[in-house]
């Protein structure tokens, strides 16, 4: 009967009659009450762009005594121009849209007492508040669902607002082997040219350096110290003269492979072995920065966190290399500067969450119930939706134009994430690439139950839906969708 039916309802949660219906506005058979109504289309977004859209549902009325009191007036308002009253539209007695109502976007016709309100679903709050900050750091990680959650919560210590939300998210899999650093300590025994001196690496003095990782939580740390002493003779019969060299590295692992490599290099003039072979300097570098001396002596070559194995190996007398092996996607997330220089620094939430969103290729969604959704990208549902071909209004397929992500908005995470961007973008642009897509028109909306991730078949070709509008008016679906089979 393509009836509609909007009902707004009290949204802040400290008020005694939160959750109530205060006010509807109901189509009757024979007299509408809503004049006008339409609602964009639901959208997993681009490459390029990993906060989807808000959804907007617009609708015209004749203004309501309760309508020129608690929304026209402005008493009943959060910050930001966000009413206190929610809405639930349904169309034949079917919820299809929950959201706020953006007060910035009201507008009254006058002459003819028709107001117009503009709703949002409840992602619209992230881009209202974009602005908030948060100190990551002051946890060891977060996973990518904590990352929304905490968003979702900052939002509510600024208003008394419901931000539900639910995961469909799944994190995914790419095994892989690489090199996270490479400590190279080969020049440390080359000699230096003097003449009529007898050079040599003086034989009590260490031969092979000591390195290996420690494991605290989500903080991985692969360390590397060493000693070299150099002897100079100048056949006198004496003791001669020694050189000191003492190198050491602390690298720090963020994200699973991302390194920030702190270093200490040292080295003496000419004098006694008593005078130079002091390592006093070198157990400061390490002391100084958390890491107890004795922990020195406890170092591992390598062990197994969150099913990744983290390995070392040593080329003598040249370089010792920390090797990483496992999925590449990790389990935690550490963004912001603040793991590195140990300050409070905070971080913008928006943008960690895109970049949470780009790095998993992820998306962010609306359900009828207003609940926010994080799903991956490519988690398309089980079942198959046939469409008969007479429902098929119309149908176009095409090449689906290739983007290059920008996936530098990695550099909001702690570390070097050179190797993580060039792995992810390399994964981007499999996922998209030699895609064929559809736009199609679909009849009957009561007949098919299509949703975002739904999967159709359409003449043998089976389809996962990516764009999904309701036209009420022409009862119709307008779909794109990108072809999987």
């Amino acid at each position: 009967m393509n009836l509609f039916r909007i009902d707004f309802y009290q949204g802040k949660t400290d008020e005694p009659d939160y959750g109530q219906v205060k006010h509807s506005l109901v189509d009757g058979t024979n007299q509408r009450a809503i004049i006008s109504l339409s609602v964009s289309a639901d959208k997993l977004q681009s490459v390029s762009n990993y906060t989807r859209e808000p959804k907007r549902l617009v609708f015209e009325c004749f203004l309501t005594d309760w309508i020129r009191d608690n929304i026209l007036s402005g008493e009943h308002e959060h910050e930001r121009y966000i009413s206190h009253y929610e809405i639930k539209a349904y169309r034949d007695n079917e919820l299809f849209f929950t959201g706020i109502i953006d007060t910035s976007q009201l507008s009254q016709d006058i002459s003819t007492n028709i107001i117009k309100i503009t709703c949002y679903d409840k992602l619209k709050l992230l881009s209202v508040y974009s602005d908030l900050e948060r100190w990551y750091s002051s946890i060891p990680g977060s996973e990518p669902w904590d990352i929304l959650v905490t968003y979702l919560l900052h939002i509510r210590l600024r208003i008394p607002i419901r931000t539900p939300a639910a995961s469909r998210f799944m994190l995914p899999v790419r095994d892989n082997a690489l090199t996270v650093c490479t400590i190279d300590y080969s020049d440390m025994y080359a000699l230096p040219a003097l003449s009529y001196v007898s050079l040599t690496i003086h034989e009590n003095t260490w031969y092979q350096p000591k390195y290996g990782y420690r494991f605290t939580l989500n903080d991985i740390h692969f360390m590397f110290l060493h000693k070299v002493v150099i002897h100079a003779d100048y056949g006198t019969g004496g003791d001669g003269y020694y050189q000191c060299r003492l190198r050491g590295r602390i690298v720090r692992i963020f994200n699973g492979i991302c390194p920030v490599v702190q270093e200490y290099d040292s080295q003496t003039g000419w004098d006694t072995l008593e005078a130079v072979d002091n390592m006093d300097g070198l157990i400061s570098f390490f002391t100084d920065k958390g890491i107890a001396e004795s922990t020195l002596d406890e170092l591992i070559s390598g062990d197994t966190i969150h099913g990744r194995t983290y390995d070392s190996n040593q080329t003598p007398d040249h370089q010792v290399v920390a090797t990483f092996s496992g999925n590449i996607y990790p389990s935690y997330l550490q963004p912001g500067q603040a793991y590195i220089n140990y300050t409070s620094e905070h971080t913008g939430m928006m943008k960690v969450l895109r970049a949470m969103l780009m790095l998993y290729n992820a998306t962010l969604y609306t359900d009828a119930q207003g609940r926010i959704i994080l799903a991956n990208k490519g988690a398309y549902s089980n079942n198959i939706i046939d469409i008969e071909d007479r429902d098929v209004v119309s149908f176009v397929l095409k090449r689906t134009s290739q983007e290059e992500p920008k996936v530098s908005e990695l550099d909001v995470l702690a570390g070097d994430t050179t190797q993580l961007q060039e792995i992810i973008k390399g994964e981007l642009m499999g996922f998209y690439e030699s895609r064929w897509s559809i736009d199609a028109v679909i009849d009957q909306l009561a007949k098919y139950d299509l949703a975002l991730q739904s999967k159709i078949r359409i003449r043998d070709q089976v389809y996962a839906i990516t764009e999904l509008a309701q036209d009420y008016e022409k009862d119709e679906y307008k779909v794109k969708a990108w072809r999987i089979t």
